[in-house]
């Protein structure tokens, strides 16, 4: 279970994944890797969180634009399958969840458990 530091109101509070306060503007305040390990709640416009993070604070991950370490917090999604995502961007982008179906070894029960962690940035965004 990761754990995070989150910021409400300038307060540091120290949480698992799995319980984290509600948090309107989440914004990355520090990160190693890659991805977000600190998260200030309240500041609209600060940096975009990068990782996992996004999905504890219901943003989802862009398989557009996610390394493959981040793509394996994805249900069903282990390295193999996260490398052979960041690898099939060569053949398009990923305009919607059934664009990942061309991925071997992912299949309509992987879509549906994986489809509320990800989201599409639309093209022009990217």
């Amino acid at each position: 279970m990761a754990l995070f530091a989150v910021e409400v109101g300038g307060a540091a509070l120290a949480r698992t994944s799995d319980r984290l306060p509600r948090c309107e503007h989440p914004s990355e305040r520090e990160a190693s890797a890659g991805h977000t390990r600190r998260v200030a709640c309240g500041s609209p416009g600060g940096p975009e969180l990068r990782g996992p993070a996004r999905v504890l604070f219901g943003l989802g991950i862009d398989p557009n634009t996610a390394d493959a370490s981040a793509l394996e917090a994805l249900p069903g999604i282990g390295a193999a399958r996260a490398e052979a995502i960041v690898a099939g961007r060569a053949d398009g982008a990923y305009r919607s969840l059934a664009d990942l179906d061309r991925i071997a070894g992912i299949g309509p029960v992987t879509l549906r458990r994986a489809a509320s962690w990800l989201a599409f940035e639309p093209e022009e965004e990217r």
